[in-house]
């Protein structure tokens, strides 16, 4: 079983920074994990970097080619800084996503070109693709790691991951990947984030402050619980061209007299009753009988973390830190699982998850 000192890295959709996990890894074709930590940080990103990726989202192919190449160069000066000239086997890079559209294409730029000219080790990224030629949607990614983590836990348990966009998966007691499950549930802290970006020009809403000033408007509420996404059955997912900055505009636009506090609080209930309604609708589980870890920047949001113990009525409910994994380093450590498992050839996608038509390997290696 040969050992790997891997670089994960993860630009998600909340498009704040860059996550970089450093990890020694073994992965085995029977599916058997040996992780090690041996480094993590986030580096936000600078008001420059988050405009250009705005700008991406909404831009045309010379606006993404260009920023492409930017934030190419803006992930490997930040490698550069975090590695110190340690060694490494690997990176394993997502890239940042600024289209997709399940089972039909992907789009993640951050151009890998440079991280392989700084280090000259095995880049792998583009983890998407494989499972849409497969006749999947591409993600969720998260499942693969979820279920080698848990898969032997005795009791069923739920990962819910709080990024831009929540995502869950769903491990039965058996431990039997064809009976894993996981989807987008829908926003994570996309909508809280824009709408502390917009009203206050703050990044996030710190100590969740906003929110607990605010009181939920139940009429916007029920509106927002009625979005297609919501109530589609998975497998699905999503990202802020849903649930992200036109969303809130459009909200604005439409109740012109809601107050900043109280627009942030209504869309943490939204949050939470749309995680909640996914897994009472799609999830055979009991509430006794099971357990809720939650990871992701969401987890310092002390009222979104309320909401959501109410809204989903779990007794069980910890975060990932409370099992040993920082909230903020799942993601990059299965980035450095992704790219472990594409050197050993070993599949990595879940079809019971994404509706892949065959298990495949994930990745493409620079």
């Amino acid at each position: 079983m040969k050992n790997y000192t891997v670089l994960g890295l993860m630009s998600g959709t909340s498009m704040d920074g860059l996550d970089c996990g450093l990890f020694e890894i073994s992965l085995t074709t029977d599916n058997y994990l040996n992780w090690e930590f041996i480094d993590y940080t986030t580096v936000s990103y600078s008001k420059d970097i988050r405009e250009s990726i705005c700008n991406a989202l909404v831009g045309d192919e010379a606006i993404i080619d260009a920023v492409d190449r930017k934030l190419g160069k803006e992930f490997s000066l930040i490698t550069e800084q975090f590695i110190k000239g340690r060694n490494i086997d690997l990176i394993a890079t997502h890239g940042q996503t600024i289209a997709h559209d399940d089972g039909v294409s992907t789009r993640q730029i951050g151009d890998v070109q440079y991280l392989k000219k700084i280090f000259q080790v095995p880049i792998i990224s583009n983890f998407r693709q494989a499972d849409i030629n497969a006749g999947g949607n591409g993600a969720p990614l998260m499942p693969f790691l979820d279920w080698l983590l848990f898969k032997e836990y005795d009791q069923n348990t739920i990962t819910l991951n709080l990024g831009g966009v929540a995502n869950i998966t769903y491990i039965l007691k058996s431990g039997k990947r064809s009976e894993v499950l996981g989807f987008d549930t829908g926003p994570g802290m996309a909508l809280i984030d824009e709408s502390c970006q917009l009203f206050f020009e703050e990044p996030f809403d710190r100590y969740g402050v906003h929110a607990a000033g605010g009181k939920v408007n139940q009429e916007i509420l029920k509106e927002l619980m009625a979005h297609d996404f919501i109530q589609r059955i998975p497998p699905k997912s999503t990202g802020r061209h849903e649930f992200g900055r036109d969303m809130v505009k459009q909200i604005i636009q439409r109740f012109p007299r809601i107050s900043p506090d109280d627009m942030i609080r209504t869309f943490c209930a939204f949050t939470a009753k749309s995680i909640a309604e996914n897994l009472n609708k799609h999830l055979n589980f009991t509430t006794s009988d099971c357990s809720l870890i939650i990871n992701g920047g969401g987890v310092y949001h002390p009222v979104l973390m309320e909401d959501i113990r109410n809204s989903t009525k779990i007794s069980n409910i910890k975060t990932s830190a409370e099992i040993g994994i920082d909230p903020d380093m799942k993601e990059s450590l299965l980035m450095a699982v992704l790219g472990v498992a594409k050197l050993e050839d070993i599949p990595a996608n879940m079809p019971a998850v994404t509706g892949a038509n065959e298990m495949v390997v994930l990745g493409n290696v620079l």
